[in-house]
């Protein structure tokens, strides 16, 4: 059974498949995000309205679940604190770079495929046992 649990800093058994389950999330929302960035024409479009949506929120699900690898120990509110303030880091360069050029587009591009290989990465990667921190 310790092949599908990972032990966090508490001690509470939490099961890899959602670890792994998070990482293919983030791969598909990076990926709805490339779509999204070639399909782009100013966000007019429903379905690139609708990539772009879907690939946030699957990315935001990832960030929320990697964010809570990063503290080893520490009150849980110091776990929630990291985990919450990982996506929010994110979508603020995000925002502030899509602000800073012309074309929307190329940033959420840039953006998917960057969390795209940091998905591949991580699935690559076994799943960890402990928190990274």
């Amino acid at each position: 059974m310790s092949d599908h649990r990972r032990t966090d800093a508490q001690g509470a058994q939490v099961p890899a498949r959602l670890t792994r389950v998070a990482q293919v999330i983030g791969l598909l929302g990076g990926l709805a995000w490339l779509v999204a960035a070639f399909l782009w024409d100013g966000g007019e479009d429903p379905v690139e309205l609708g990539l772009f949506w879907a690939g946030a929120a699957m990315i935001t699900l990832f960030l929320l679940e990697l964010g809570t690898l990063l503290v080893k120990r520490g009150l849980l509110a110091l776990r929630l604190f990291v985990a919450c303030a990982l996506p929010l880091l994110f979508w603020m360069v995000v925002a502030f770079a899509a602000s800073s050029v012309d074309d929307d587009g190329i940033v959420w591009g840039i953006a998917g495929a960057s969390v795209t290989v940091f998905a591949i990465v991580q699935l690559a990667r076994p799943t960890p046992q402990r928190a990274t921190l």
